[in-house]
């Protein structure tokens, strides 16, 4: 530290969950200030949007957990049961979800996948990557991938 600077910066290896939370609601402060969007997303939350593939007894065997705000579809997670891949139950869900999106004025959808999960599935939705990070976790790639609706 100079003798001249007033402030001193300090490492901690044990997070303070009031400290992280002071920056937290430093940076939602200032992104409310300058981008509208972000202002009203904190009080009007995103709207879920999910789908549920059920066998015989109930049971949960495949879905897809997503969100839409600022005219986009945020997809989270799709799932299915190994022995359930491709039988169309993926892009089944996926087109449901892309078409209620669109229903509630969506323009466009994200999400995201590692290299050992499903980019080509995406691919052959008509998404396309606009964004990976190589050796994340070590060996394998995470991709960004949006689609822009109207546009196959």
């Amino acid at each position: 530290m100079d003798a001249f600077d007033p402030y001193q910066l300090t490492q901690t290896d044990i997070a303070v969950e009031t400290d992280r939370a002071f920056l937290t609601a430093q940076l939602k402060q200032f992104n409310n200030q300058h981008s509208p969007q972000h202002l009203y997303i904190r009080t009007h939350p995103p709207q879920p949007l999910d789908f549920f593939l059920h066998d015989a007894t109930g049971q949960i065997v495949g879905g897809l957990v997503a969100d839409t705000y600022w005219t986009w579809l945020s997809i989270d997670d799709l799932w299915l049961r190994e022995d359930l891949r491709v039988h169309g139950y993926g892009r089944r869900l996926l087109d449901m979800a892309e078409h209620a999106a669109q229903e509630r004025g969506c323009l466009h959808a994200h999400l995201t996948t590692f290299s050992f999960q499903a980019r080509g599935f995406y691919e052959k939705a008509g998404y396309y990557v606009v964004g990976q990070l190589t050796d994340y976790p070590p060996g394998e790639t995470y991709y960004w991938l949006r689609k822009d609706f109207g546009e196959q």
